[in-house]
Order: structure tokens, then sequence, then C-alpha cells
């Protein structure tokens, strides 16, 4: 079975916002350490032209019910977000390193992967401080105290709108690089984080997540 049958999405820090708006607060001594689902689960968001629910910003002159993403599906997993430096959260979906070898547990630094190299990328971070309508939490809404400890979802496959990007143009292959929440280029055989797909303006790009159901 590719994913869960039936995840939970509270979408607890903004209503609607689903898992661009959850962050589950980490207990220790509730059942599960208070995850809703199971620790590095995965599942699968159907396409907007399936489930109606839009991903992306609506393009230009399209109907308004076809938005970017609109016939890409979107694949998550559930994990806890635990960064030792906790740096200020990104104003966008962000790239997010593996920090031990259970495939439950990230951090938006480089240096704090289990393994310090592009190949321990996990994902992106998809609820991030961003205004970008669907898909912005907003600076007060969400902040890295809010973020740090937590249980959250990271995109694995498929589209991302308006993710944070500091390096590349349309079409290149995005990658892991040092530092917080920093993506470089690569032109050779490194493991990428996707490939970006609509034109980078104020450090933001929609990409097309590769990084794989792990």
């Amino acid at each position: 079975m590719l994913a869960n049958e039936y995840p939970v999405v509270s979408s607890n820090l903004t209503l609607g916002l689903g898992v661009y708006g959850t962050c589950d607060p980490y207990n220790s001594a509730a059942v599960n350490n208070g995850a809703l689902n199971p620790p590095g689960s995965l599942w699968t968001i159907p396409a907007p032209s399936q489930s109606g629910l839009n991903v992306g910003p609506t393009i230009a002159g399209a109907n308004t019910n076809i938005a970017a993403g609109y016939g890409c599906y979107q694949t998550v997993k559930y994990v806890r977000y635990n960064s030792t430096a906790n740096p200020a959260v990104a104003t966008g979906p962000a790239v997010v390193y593996w920090t031990d070898e259970t495939f439950t547990t990230v951090s938006g630094v480089y240096s704090e992967a289990t393994t310090t190299g592009s190949s321990v990328v996990a994902g992106v971070l998809l609820p991030n401080k961003s205004t970008t309508a669907g898909i912005g939490l907003g600076a007060t809404a969400f902040t890295a105290a809010i973020l740090n400890g937590n249980w959250v979802f990271i995109a694995v496959l498929g589209f991302v709108p308006a993710v944070y990007l500091a390096a590349g143009a349309i079409g290149q292959p995005v990658t892991g690089a040092a530092g917080n929440w920093v993506v470089g280029v690569t032109t050779g055989v490194l493991r990428p984080l996707g490939y970006i797909w609509g034109a980078v303006s104020s450090n933001l790009g929609d990409v097309l997540v590769t990084v794989g159901a792990y």
C-alpha cells in the first residue's frame, strides 16, 4: 500500500490550509508522543483535478478553478521537526534534512543532517511564514518556536508552489547546500530535491519535488 488510508490533517495553525497549516505539538507524556499519524507515515494528496483542492496560484487567463499544479499529485510524510540551532523559519516551503536513520526526524540546518551532504535531503517542509495565498501562514502564525520539536508534513514527491529558493532558474535541479534552508543548483549526480518549475522571484519559485517515497 502506497499510503495511509485515513491520515489526520489537523490544520491546527490555520484552518483550511491542510498540510501547509499543520504543526501538531510533541508531547512526551502522550501516546505516540502526541503524533496524530504514525511517525514517518506516507500518503498522497490527489491532484486538484481529482480532489478540488488547489495547491498553487491561479494561472493567468485560465479558468479560476485551474491553478498551477492542477493535474499533479503531492506525496507527503508526517515527521518531527527537531533542530538544535532552531533558525528562524523561511518565507516559503523549504528544504529539510534527515537527522538520523529512522526517517522520522528532520531539520532545516544542513550541518544537522545525519551525514552532512546533499544526499540526505528529506523533502520540503510545508508550513511556512510566507504570505503566499493558500500556503503561507504569515510571520505571526508560524515561527521557529512554534515549529521546533513538533510534528509536521513534508513533501517528498509532486508539485509544491512558492518554495524558498536562494538560487536557481526554471528547469534547473536543486539540492541541499550548506546553511539554513539553503539550496544550490547541481549539474552532477547529487540526489536532487527537485526541479524548478516556475520563475524565481523574491527567492520563491515553484518546484516539482522528486526526493522519493522513502
